[in-house]
């Protein structure tokens, strides 16, 4: 099949030509097409019920919500895990799908469960409605409204019904969340005194408002030829509106709210806050659409926020400080950069080595032209450009070059051998012949080698396919140029006049030094197959002192620090605390802008108390300052422990979201300990804790709170109540709505909506014996203290309750600094084993990245033994020899020892990006081996005797081997030098290429003629 392309594609030149061309044109167009992104698609298929009923307890939340969703849930089709939070009041319970799952046949399952269990939930609880379809991983773009002396009120207002009003219609815009300012709202304060001297009970006030409260239709009428709607107007409008409502009338004199309360406008009670630079400002946090384009939905909204900012008062500014564009613009910049200096190193490679500059441009056309073919590709596979594929394109340029360089390098020689001969043409074909086969046989097993990656599940998967997919996809592009292209070019531009049998002086000294070391190898053999073997030994000792991570880490321009104080801290505790904490980390000159998030956004899935602070923290460009994320966190930690009573967590923005999503939990390591009773589980968390800060490289460890929240416990008296004839509704009615409050009604304003709330003033519900006085109205027409009524103590309660496949769970949150995260789980593993005694039904686990880096390393491992079984079967297919299929798979060692030894070297660990650049090392070396060996045959078919084939074999592919391990070293030295965010994902691969090649060119050539004349001799 080979050898009839490359005659047809001799023959018909031109049209070959403008079909090639056709398609790199393509590839120009859909460059500017596939969207852009930092990284691939990386939403997990979950989805989160929110369910809410005011007022209700963590543990009957848990207990009458949570647990029967849970239930219902855990045996769903597709369902992998079931995890769920309780909070007082709120319930929201995450299910994950298996990884591929389409997020909207997630949904649907989740909704015909919700639908057989809601109308059996407790009374006064909210229909369960489901998360957005965007997750945190569509948080795509952050900005703060700020105003000088502008009231946090007026803040609110102007994000919540301008600027978000006018975002929501923007293109790729999914979810729009507003968090800190106040609320407005109009506030009805209800005088106790009052109600008592009228003899108005609080449940009179609310009806009256909410009965003052509407619009009406009279039907139509018709008048003559015509219809007339009447329309009756009865909303409440404005606040005089609230304060002349009729509640009732006493001696025929109307009692009016404003008679019984004060109305004033206000703002809502609130359990969040945010600030800019430590002054008070709304947070505004924006999703884009599933699965949009990231740069087309940023560039929206940025247009949309200028022309929005031009209508706002010039008092009140939009401040971005997290833009994820500009992330994507600056990592893939960088990565194309690095591919543009492989690509001209190459060329000076060539150059140098082939000696020939006609020769040297041939060869490397190969590089730009398999990148558009695969840009076609990418579009028609729906691949998008991040840093991961355009990474993969980055490992793939030496690949590229080594099939042309090969092809060139054997039509320049056998036309120089036979120059002056008639039948040029005649020649191309034959040289492109005697290589193509064994040249398609190594691309394709590089191919094979690749394939097997897209059978990686869950983040890793999704994260390193699309590697994958570049690279096989370029390796298929540069193995169609190889053997039509390339053999059109060389018989085009090849002519007599540039053949030359001039060669660098070098390269024929390194041949001529080449051929003496191997005659004296070839009489050494057992010393250097012993050699061999020791290194192979050393190589893998040095493997055991490798770390395991799953993936590098990153630094992302940005840090998202989390801090969490006392369980009893207040939200105005937390916000002096977290305003002192932004001065501090401005203070850092890495540091340009802080925005602080406290407590949890209205109607947001993310449960957070008001004693949980977020920091996003906004850097320098990494090129502007001299400290990384390890250094400035390593800072902020020491000014950190300075303040008592606070706890921890440093992370990346984008890593923290990723975290958050698959885990639920903040940190790189989540360790979770699973147990039915909660007073059990708190004792055991702390003896875990205990046992993991002595682990060396444990930071920021923190146990996630869920109890000592203080209460006011009111416990009803059921025969006092009955004695009075009181019910426990009327009971909690009095209670919700004096303290707590109750929104009666809206008011419909012309651009906004407006709630109206009734409770008590500020005196009566922060005072334990006002709240022991409130009154409640018995059928009898007494009022009845509620301290007569119930036992009023005091006590503490769980903050949340955390369960995940129907267990309940506590966690440790934490970081690993200074080592792997798998010799830490390792050590922590034993400490926790001899330190602390779990009773029965009680177990430990790993979670965070611990996790996905077991089930990837797993998985790749097994991948190995598939990769080696696919190289030998193609080998065995192309040699028809079982012993030159296992020389080549022997040989595979010197390729392994280098890149291994290279990572010990550098300091990298072992993560999924190491190893597929060690899977990927089989495939790539074996060409050059097949090559050799292939020569070596052809010599021996000419009758050579074994010893000369192998020495004029290895010495004739001597300087193409060594060339397109140069090559190889070369293409992915940028990559392993830039510093740039997303750099780091791809840099321990290219470390395992360098000193894999590198390894490869001390011993491959030494190694394959050894192995090949000692398996032939005992052959004989």
């Amino acid at each position: 099949m080979i050898d009839r392309l490359i005659d047809f594609s001799l023959r018909h030149k031109l049209l070959m030509v403008l079909l090639i061309l056709l398609v790199c044109l393509l590839g120009i167009i859909f460059y500017f097409r596939i969207p852009k992104d930092i990284y691939p698609d990386l939403n997990a298929p979950l989805v989160k019920i929110i369910t809410e009923n005011p007022g209700m307890a963590a543990e009957d939340v848990e207990r009458l919500i949570s647990l029967p969703l849970e239930s219902l849930l855990s045996g769903a089709p597709l369902v992998t895990r079931v995890r769920s939070e309780s909070t007082t009041g709120d319930s929201v319970v995450t299910v994950e799908f298996d990884w591929g799952t389409d997020i909207y046949l997630a949904r649907q399952i989740v909704s015909s469960k919700i639908e057989l269990i809601a109308g059996r939930l407790p009374i006064g609880t909210t229909q369960p409605i489901l998360g957005p379809v965007s997750s945190r991983m569509g948080e795509v773009f952050e900005f703060a409204v700020t105003g000088d002396g502008v009231d946090p009120l007026e803040l609110r207002s102007v994000a919540d019904w301008t600027i978000r009003y006018q975002l929501q219609g923007v293109p790729g815009v999914s979810f729009i969340i507003n968090l800190g300012g106040f609320v407005k709202q109009f506030q009805v304060y209800l005088k106790p005194e009052m109600l008592k001297n009228y003899s108005i009970s609080i449940s009179e006030v609310k009806e009256a408002i909410e009965n003052s409260n509407r619009n009406f239709s009279g039907g139509i009428i018709t008048q003559g030829a015509q219809e007339v709607l009447i329309k009756g107007t009865g909303r409440i409008e404005t606040i005089e509106h609230i304060e002349k409502t009729v509640i009732t009338s006493r001696n025929n004199v109307p009692v009016y709210v404003r008679d019984v309360a004060e109305v004033k406008v206000g703002g809502r009670f609130r359990r969040d806050a945010a600030s800019h630079d430590a002054a008070e400002a709304v947070y505004v946090t924006i999703e884009k659409q599933y699965g949009g384009d990231t740069l087309s939905a940023i560039r929206n909204i940025r247009q949309a926020l200028s022309r929005i900012a031009k209508d706002l008062p010039p008092h009140i500014k939009i401040k971005p400080f997290y833009d994820q564009s500009i992330l994507i613009a600056k990592s893939i910049n960088h990565v194309e950069v690095s591919i543009l200096e492989g690509a001209f190193l190459i060329v000076l490679v060539m150059m140098f080595f082939m000696w020939n500059l006609r020769s040297s441009l041939i060869a490397s056309l190969t590089i730009p032209l398999s990148i558009l073919m695969t840009l076609v590709l990418m579009h028609l596979f729906r691949v998008n450009l991040t840093v991961m594929s355009i990474g993969g394109l980055a490992i793939g340029i030496g690949k590229m070059a080594n099939g042309s360089i090969i092809m060139v390098e054997n039509i320049f020689r056998v036309l120089l051998e036979n120059r002056g001969r008639p039948g040029r043409q005649e020649f191309v074909a034959l040289a492109a012949k005697e290589v193509g086969k064994y040249l398609f046989s190594a691309s394709l097993i590089i191919i094979l080698v690749f394939l097997p990656l897209f059978t990686l599940q869950g983040i890793e998967g999704a994260m390193f396919r699309p590697t994958a997919f570049a690279v096989a996809a370029a390796l298929f592009a540069a193995m169609i140029l190889n053997v039509t292209l390339q053999p059109i070019l060389a018989s085009v531009f090849l002519t007599e006049k540039h053949l030359s049998d001039k060669r660098n002086p070098v390269c024929v000294f390194l041949s001529t030094t080449y051929r003496s070391l191997l005659l004296r190898s070839l009489r050494h053999k057992k010393e250097l197959i012993a050699a061999f073997l020791f290194l192979i030994i050393v190589a893998a000792v040095a493997y055991t002192f490798l770390g395991k991570e799953f993936v590098p880490p990153l630094d992302e321009g940005a840090i998202m620090a989390s801090t969490v104080m006392l369980p009893e801290t207040s939200l105005e505790e937390s916000i002096k605390m977290g305003t002192r904490i932004e001065k501090m980390i401005l203070s850092l000159p890495e540091v340009v802008s802080v925005s602080r998030t406290t407590g949890t956004a209205e109607a947001s899935e993310h449960l957070h108390p008001v004693n949980h602070s977020h920091y996003n923290i906004e850097l320098l460009p990494r090129e502007k300052r001299k400290r990384g994320f390890k250094e400035i966190t390593q800072t902020m930690r020491e000014e950190l422990d300075k303040l008592p009573g606070i706890a921890y967590i440093f992370e990346q923005p984008i890593a923290n979201k990723l975290a958050e999503m698959l885990t639920g939990t903040e940190g790189q390591l989540a360790v979770k300990l699973f147990g039915p009773d909660l007073a059990t589980l708190n004792e055991k968390i702390q003896e875990v804790h205990n046992a993991l800060a002595g682990v060396r490289g444990a930071a920021d460890l923190q146990i996630e709170q869920t109890t000592g929240v203080p209460q006011l416990i009111i416990r009803l008296d059921r025969e006092k109540l009955s004695r009075f004839g009181i019910s426990v509704n009327q009971v909690a009615d009095v209670i919700e709505t004096a303290l707590n409050g109750i929104e009666a009604t809206d008011v419909y304003e012309p651009d906004r909506v407006t709630s109206v709330l009734i409770r008590l003033p500020e005196q009566y519900r922060n005072d334990e014996e006002a709240i022991r006085n409130l009154l409640v109205d018995a059928p009898g027409g007494e009022r009845i203290p509620l301290s007569e009524l119930a036992l009023i103590t005091k006590g503490e309660g769980p903050q949340t309750i955390f369960r995940e496949n129907m267990m309940r769970r506590k966690i440790i949150l934490g970081n690993v600094v200074k080592r792997d995260i798998g010799s830490f789980v390792a050590e922590a593993q034993q400490k926790i084993d001899r330190e602390v005694d779990l009773p029965p039904g009680y177990y430990v686990t790993f979670g965070g990245q611990f996790e996905s880096q077991q089930r990837a390393l797993g998985h790749l491992t097994t991948l190995m033994l598939l990769v080696l079984l696919i190289i030998f079967v193609v080998l065995f297919s192309s040699f028809g020899s079982i012993r030159q299929a296992l020389l080549i798979i022997l040989n595979i060692p010197s390729t392994l020892i280098g890149g291994i030894l290279a990572l010990l070297l550098v300091g990298e660990t072992i993560n999924v990006s190491s190893t597929i650049g060690l899977i990927a090392l089989f495939g790539i070396c074996v060409q050059n081996d097949v090559i050799l060996v292939a020569k070596i045959n052809d010599l021996r078919r000419r009758g050579m005797a074994i010893r000369e084939a192998v020495v004029e074999g290895a010495v004739t592919k001597f300087r193409p081997i060594f060339m397109t391990d140069m090559v190889m070293i070369v293409s992915v030295l940028p990559l392993a030098l830039i510093v740039t965010t997303g750099a780091e994902l791809h840099r321990p691969l290219a470390v395992v290429y360098i000193g894999g090649f590198f390894f490869a060119i001390l011993l491959r050539l030494f190694i394959v003629p050894i192995l090949y004349e000692t398996l032939a001799k005992l052959k004989e």
